[in-house]
């Protein structure tokens, strides 16, 4: 937990009981520059109106594809192999401000879970926020996002959570690394599987045969796979 002792000198940590508390506390600091990142709720619409100079938010995608909650989750289901970065000005809507900064980061099968992806985006804003702020000071409104259709990212629903075994081993193998680099689900658990008459939900698996004495092997629809690590669910 973040606290005074984390902070700079002269550095005040407020942290809002809900989203419209946000706006008063702008508005008492009297801002210049508010900038989102990774912030899990949409801020109304009074509080990105306060900064003088406008409120920037960081999206993990190359926008408009993948607005939402769960972008870097969809980029792997979907067997893409870069995860786009956005810095944006954000406006009443959700992910649909103008652009000022964006680039692409390869996501390589190694990466296994939110934290890991997260730190290759967290490098890539961070590298690009100085320029994004000079924008702002210079009143630039940015690009006006792509005519290209949107993509939405919600939240993996019920009809991915379960593990069907009948199916390929790609198939799942792309299942559970999603699952665990999406993160938290407010609602929903998965991957979940049946093992030996057994809830698990698997945390890492491969195509590929471990060294002898590692993982469980299970025989898919098409091809094998391997579990390499699950918590057993009551």
């Amino acid at each position: 937990m973040l606290g005074e002792h984390d902070l700079p000198p002269g550095v005040d940590l407020a942290v809002p009981s809900r989203t419209e508390s946000v706006a008063g506390l702008l508005r008492a600091y009297a801002v210049d520059v508010a900038v989102s990142y990774g912030y899990p709720r949409k801020l109304p619409a009074a509080a990105v109106s306060v900064p003088r100079l406008g409120t920037i938010n960081c999206h993990p995608s190359d926008l408009p594809s993948y607005r939402g909650p769960n972008p870097v989750g969809w980029t792997v289901r979907n067997g893409e192999r870069t995860i786009g970065v956005t810095w944006h000005r954000m406006d009443a809507e959700l992910d649909t401000g103008s652009v000022l900064a964006r680039t692409t980061i390869p996501l390589t099968d190694q990466v296994w879970s939110f934290t890991g992806v997260n730190t290759r985006v967290l490098e890539a804003a961070s590298g690009m926020l100085p320029q994004v702020l000079r924008r702002l000071v210079r009143g630039d409104r940015g690009e006006p996002q792509p005519q290209r259709e949107g993509t939405w990212a919600g939240f993996f629903s019920e009809d991915y959570a379960t593990v069907d075994w009948s199916t390929k081993a790609t198939h799942i193998h792309t299942q559970v690394r999603a699952w665990n680099i999406a993160g938290h689900h407010p609602r929903v658990q998965g991957p979940v599987a049946m093992i030996d008459g057994t809830r698990w939900r698997l945390r890492r698996t491969t195509l590929e045969q471990p060294p002898a004495g590692t993982g469980r092997r299970i025989t898919c629809g098409t091809g094998d796979l391997w579990v390499l690590a699950a918590d057993p669910l009551n």
